[in-house]
């Protein structure tokens, strides 16, 4: 044993491998403890050297180390100690081993339960990772708060959708909204609820995946092209023909509730429309897919009734099923045998053919003029609220909240009936139904339970003496909330209460306060008090983690709960009562909360009464606010390629009557466009003829631009022209083929004397065809006008100049450059915009000098454009020869200039040229199309390797952003390996966080 601690600590792998292999170590020396109370595992599963994995693995292969030893000091386990180093290697390969414990693949000779390392706690009541969740950076991993999951929760998305209406607060806001990413479902499945495509029931969670219907489909793709304009369209897959666009198709599908019942379940998500889907057994119509036919998997409802509309709230009772959509509108379908569809019916008792619903059908009546915020369902009742009122309808147990002299009298109310408004104090928040009694939530927290044809109150233990030690010890917390009430829910004949400080109470009901015969008055609502016992606590949280979140009924009367440290159940006991041991010794309860394994994050829980669950997992948004893209560039790095750059600006001299001192920052910098205004009014023209003749030596352009009353030309570039105004692009293309061309008393474009296309402005002064050119290039003008300290002739002229800029913006139909000269302010930032619509026609590029030559095929492309642009190609066509090996190659051929890029393809590069083009950000996805998700993956990396090659930076960032969008547990080490090269670092800090901050999801899959 010695040779262990002695090759560990002298950090020797291959003498402690050796060693490990000596037949003659046995238990004890290998689980030995020292002074400290650590085993050779612990010290190995605490050690940060690089090779301790090397360790651990050697020694975990050894059958007789024990995993599940705890330390003297702590309580810690070899799994506690490594989570809390962060050696996650060490970690996963504990795991493994208890797993293999676990399987029977470990001839350990160790009982211990099946996977029970993850279950043990240190002396402070900590699992591994309850001690890991404490030990990482603290950060708010949900989107929303536990208060926003209750009801009466307002989406602002939701409340800002249109679905025909002209005024957004008629739209009703979700009862409840919990924006989950993912949904798990398990238990019971004989029914076909679960949606699994059997009836086989599940023990572990299982994941639910929704597919959109494609009318919801068309009609997302529709409201994205209307609210982006993605710069080009790429098919990225030859084999399909799709109309919707990969990132619509693959657009993460968010869960807004859930409701379970015996046949039946049902799915609500934040769509527009289409956003209700069932599953379940169809006999009796309660699916309301206009037929009686059993749904395996969840399917869309897109009837009739529902068609265009979205829903809000659904209740589910056994046969029927009631809906309000954003506009508070009430629809029921399935069995109509008690009234519960709130429709008359022929008959009040149940029929040999009870009368059916197989459509959603909207409920008119007393509701016809009444916004519903939300509903409820029982097995023969339904519920649907306003913000004051409460309606009630179905099958009259007492439950109904009818307190009237006929109230015993009335066996079926067959459509809605108003419950007594002197009952609410203030406005409805909530309302759970069960056979027994319908109970209600008000916003003043307050809870009442219509049962036994009366009312009443239900006290809660809020002010108990834990409640008031903690307000005692924590006086110092600010903003402290009162204790209240937040949720109520219920199943069978319970009634449990959820407070905002995470604490669960528990109420029953009993038939004993019901003695009355049928045929007597209701004059003493008084008499319910008997049917409710008082509230008992069953869950009071010790420790942050344990709050609870929401809560849920399950079967017998159980309940399933969320924390932030994940669900819990409560289960019986699997240990029996020895018959023998006496009644004092047997102290434990009967019943116990156990963890279900495999869910994190999860933000609300879902179950019925006879054994089906669901929880709504709301995965942490590091991806989605972490991994941001830095601002547009375009102007900055197209402004060197103008005539303007490098305008030289007089600096005041030291030597001048008022210098200026070297601390004082100027209030105009000198590179900007009024610098370059105010240099330009005190230059005359012969001076500014000498700065541009200067300008078109230096610069190599293929276009000059003029006007007839001066000989002073400015350098400019036909691809940047052509882009900003479709005159001027039609007329340099009909240039081309005939030599010459002119727009009359507009301008004319010929060649000059060196060859190079001259574009001369028709009576026009330089000043204007100055600023012309000045707006081509920055989307900016400088505004002589504005210069009124000026001789009166001067002013006359600057005053010329902008009538002149709005000839020229009208006959070019430059629209931002006339509207802007009209009412004297800057025009605004539309060089990109113009840019995009340029590139969309390949006529644009049929004069570029460049030809990238690709995988299959090649582009054309405007080197000017793509060396500003691209640090790739600045180095390789201008570097340290400047351009001289270029200039020398274009005098002896016409032809372009060849890049060899064949190890792209042509459709990434399509969207690599677009960016440098147009600038875009991560819209320049919205338009690809492909054959599945992962091809569009596939082809955002190979996008994202292309950029990191010609040092795009920006469309790096986008890349990785549309990556972050579509992370998740199960691909986010393949996406983090592929990005991990990348020179820009912000996807992959953003992954390692979020693998930290869902460690142990990760670790338990």
């Amino acid at each position: 044993m010695s040779l262990l601690w002695k090759a560990f600590f002298e950090n020797d792998v291959e003498q402690f491998t050796t060693s490990s292999l000596s037949s003659t170590l046995t238990r004890i020396e290998l689980n030995l403890k020292d002074s400290s109370g650590c085993t050779l595992l612990h010290h190995i599963a605490s050690s940060t050297h690089e090779d301790a994995y090397r360790f651990a693995a050697a020694l975990l292969n050894l059958p007789l180390v024990d995993l599940y030893i705890q330390d003297a000091e702590n309580g810690w386990t070899a799994l506690h100690r490594t989570l809390y180093f962060g050696n996650v290697s060490i970690a996963r390969a504990l795991l493994h081993r208890d797993y293999q414990n676990a399987i029977g693949q470990s001839n350990t000779g160790i009982s211990h339960n099946a996977l029970g390392l993850i279950k043990i706690k240190d002396r402070e009541g900590n699992s591994p990772f309850d001690l890991y969740a404490t030990s990482i950076a603290s950060r708010d991993i949900r989107h929303d708060t536990g208060v926003s999951l209750l009801p009466g929760y307002a989406d602002a998305d939701d409340d800002a959708e249109s679905e025909g209406s002209s005024h957004a607060s008629s739209h009703v806001p979700p009862a409840i909204c919990a924006k989950g990413d993912e949904l798990w479902m398990f238990g019971t499945n004989k029914n076909f609820n679960l949606g699994f495509g059997d009836s086989d029931d599940r023990h572990y969670p299982e994941r639910i995946h929704l597919k959109r219907p494609d009318r919801l489909l068309k009609r997302l793709t529709g409201e994205h092209s209307n609210a982006s304009s993605p710069p080009l369209s790429i098919n990225a897959s030859q084999e399909i023909e799709d109309t919707v666009p990969a990132l619509i198709r693959s657009r993460r599908l968010l869960i807004q509730d859930v409701r379970l019942a015996k046949f039946h379940s049902a799915i609500l998500t934040t769509d527009p429309e289409a956003n209700l889907y069932v599953a379940g057994h169809g006999p009796g119509g309660r699916l309301g897919t206009g037929d009686e036919n059993t749904r395996f998997h969840f399917v869309p409802l897109l009837g009739d009734g529902l068609a265009s509309r979205k829903v809000v709230d659904v209740g589910l009772g056994q046969d029927h099923t009631v809906a309000v959509t954003s506009h508070g509108e009430v629809f029921t379908w399935g069995t109509n045998a008690f009234g519960q569809l709130g429709q008359a019916q022929a008959s009040a008792s149940i029929a040999e053919e009870s009368p059916k619903q197989l459509l959603p059908k909207q409920l008119f009546g007393p509701l016809k003029r009444e916004r519903v915020l939300g509903t409820a369902a029982s097995l023969v009742h339904s519920a649907v609220y306003t913000s004051s009122s409460l309606y009630t309808f179905g099958k009259n147990d007492g439950q109904l909240g009818l307190v009237d002299s006929d109230a015993r009298s009335l066996a079926t109310q067959s459509i809605p009936r108003r419950v007594a408004a002197s009952l609410f104090t203030s406005n409805i928040s909530a309302v759970s139904a069960i056979e027994k009694a319908t109970i209600c939530l008000l916003e003043n927290h307050d809870v009442w339970v219509l049962a036994n044809w009366g009312y009443a109150k239900i006290a809660f233990p809020l002010d108990s003496s834990q409640s008031f030690l903690k307000n005692h010890f924590l006086a110092t917390r600010y903003n402290a909330v009162p204790h209240h009430v937040c949720k109520v829910t219920s199943g069978g004949d319970t009634i449990f209460a959820l407070s905002n400080e995470g604490e669960v109470f528990s109420v029953n009901l009993s038939d004993k306060g019901d003695s009355a015969p049928v045929s007597s008055s209701t004059t003493n609502p008084s008499k319910i008090r008997g049917a409710i016992s008082n509230p008992q606590r069953i869950w009071s949280p010790r420790k942050s983690q344990m709050i609870v979140r929401d809560l849920d009924v399950g079967q017998d009367g159980s309940i399933i709960i969320c924390t932030d440290a994940g669900v819990w159940r409560r289960v019986k006991r699997v240990k029996v009562r020895d018959a023998n041991a006496p009644i004092a010794a047997d102290h434990k309860p009967t019943f116990k909360f156990s963890r279900i394994p495999g869910l994190t994050k999860v933000s609300a829980v879902r179950s019925n009464i006879h054994g089906a669950y669901a929880a709504i997992r709301n995965d942490c948004d590091v991806m989605q606010t972490q991994v941001n893209v830095d601002p547009k560039s375009l102007w900055q790095d197209l402004y060197p390629l103008s005539p303007f750059s490098d305008f030289p600006v007089e600096e005041e001299d030291s030597e001048t009557e008022n210098p200026r001192l070297r601390f004082w920052t100027p209030s105009v910098p000198s590179n900007s466009i009024a610098a370059i205004t105010q240099a330009v009014c005190q230059m005359d023209d012969a001076e500014i003829a000498r700065v541009f003749h200067n300008k078109q030596q230096s610069q190599e352009v293929d276009c000059r631009i003029g006007t007839t009353r001066s000989k002073i030309y400015l350098p400019i570039h036909e691809c940047i022209l052509s882009a900003r105004s479709l005159p001027l692009k039609k007329a340099l293309s009909a240039f081309r083929t005939e030599y010459f061309f002119a727009i009359p008393g507009v301008l004319q474009i010929e060649y000059d004397a060196e060859g190079k296309t001259l574009i001369l402005f028709q009576d026009l002064d330089f000043l204007t065809v100055f600023n012309f050119a000045l707006y081509i290039y920055t989307d900016t003008l400088a505004e002589f006008w504005l210069q009124t300290r000026r001789p009166i002739a001067v002013i006359s002229r600057y005053r010329q100049i902008r009538t002149e800029l709005l000839k020229i913006g009208t006959h070019l139909q430059m629209r931002h450059l006339e509207q802007s000269a009209r009412v004297q302010t800057q025009p605004p930032k539309t060089f990109d915009k113009d840019m995009e619509q340029a590139i969309l026609e390949k006529e644009y590029f049929a004069h570029g000098d460049v030809e990238v030559q690709l995988n299959d095929g090649s582009l054309k492309a405007h080197g000017p454009i793509l060396c500003q642009r691209s640090p790739f190609f600045a180095a390789l066509f201008e570097g340290r020869a400047a351009g001289r090996w270029l200039s020398g190659r274009r005098q002896q051929s016409q032809e372009s200039i060849k890049v060899n890029l064949t190890h792209i393809d042509v459709k990434t590069f399509e969207v690599v040229r677009a960016f440098i083009y147009a600038d875009q950000g991560e819209v320049i996805f919205d338009q690809v199309y492909c054959q599945d998700f992962d091809a569009f993956l596939d082809f955002v990396i190979a996008v994202l390797a292309a950029a990191d090659e010609l040092m795009l930076d920006r469309l790096s960032q986008c890349c990785q952003v549309v990556l972050g969008q579509h992370v998740n547990m199960r691909n986010v080490c393949q996406l983090l390996n592929s990005v991990a090269s990348c020179s820009i670092t912000t996807f992959k800090e953003a992954a390692l966080e979020y693998i930290c901050l869902n460690l142990e999801g990760m670790l338990e899959h």
